[in-house]
């Protein structure tokens, strides 16, 4: 069997492939079912999600429990979490694979900070099939939208990457250009839940292609899900546009914690 070190195709992805323009372009660098997202060991086939047997133990499904509003993971016997219950959010529901702590956690910053471009697919396989379990049934995709300075520091735009191979699987058209970030914004990291949502009062308005939204079911996609704030703001524009309806998909999600909505205290303080 070949070895498929990350590293290596790290620097392969960097060298080769600057500015990443369709999930196609990543076919050849970053062989699939080849080894562990995590521990890097090669297998046979990834029994789930890319995680071998082992790592699977360091990760958690977002199943059981969750808000029916923004799918978190409850930490009590509630339809909704504090945030949902006190704030009005834009979208009808936003559902996500994973709880955005210890494996998954490093999954997500290795792609999205280090390049570990390989991790968008089992990311978007994941993905499209909670879409189906959880029949979304959306006409469009669209990715929430990533500041041009952030691509160019990254060299990828890390959620079209995933949108992309998305949008392959579902067989739905991805809307790049439908909603557009239209003003820079404070890092959300770190950022209480007040906080978060005045920093993106705003920040997006419609692209060029916004009338494609018109009477459409939008799915909005993003790789984590904190508070809702960003995702809110972005189906509040999508509605703007004429969608007859909005949901949001995420590859995780933070888990609801003591005091989230005035305290601001979060698991997540890198994303």
């Amino acid at each position: 069997m070949l070895c498929y070190n990350k590293d290596v195709r790290r620097k392969k992805a960097i060298s080769s492939l600057r500015y990443v323009k369709t999930s196609a372009a990543t076919e050849f660098l970053y062989p699939f079912d080849v080894s562990c997202l995590l521990c890097g060991d090669e297998q046979g086939e990834c029994s789930h999600g890319g995680f071998c047997e082992n790592c699977r133990r360091e990760i958690r499904e977002n199943t059981g429990r969750v808000c029916q509003k923004c799918g978190r993971a409850l930490i009590a016997e509630e339809r909704f979490c504090e945030i949902c219950r006190e704030r009005e959010r834009e979208f009808d529901c936003a559902r996500s694979c994973y709880v955005y702590e210890g494996g998954i956690r490093r999954v997500v910053t290795g792609y999205k900070y280090g390049a570990q471009l390989y991790a968008a697919r089992y990311m978007a396989r994941d993905m499209a099939e909670l879409y189906e379990a959880a029949q979304m049934g959306c006409s469009v995709i669209v990715p929430s939208p990533t500041a041009k300075e952030r691509v160019l520091e990254r060299g990828f735009d890390h959620i079209e990457l995933i949108c992309e191979y998305l949008s392959e699987m579902l067989s739905l058209p991805l809307l790049k250009d439908a909603i557009i970030k239209e003003k820079n914004i404070a890092a959300q990291a770190g950022l209480s839940g007040k906080e978060r949502e005045e920093n993106v009062k705003g920040a997006y308005a419609k692209g060029a292609g916004a009338a494609r939204l018109k009477g459409a079911g939008v799915l909005i996609v993003d790789d984590v899900l904190t508070t809702g704030a960003t995702a809110s703001e972005l189906a509040r524009m999508a509605y703007k546009c004429g969608a007859a309806f909005v949901k949001v998909l995420t590859y995780a999600s933070t888990r609801q914690t003591a005091n989230t909505l005035y305290g601001g205290f979060y698991e997540d303080k890198m994303v």
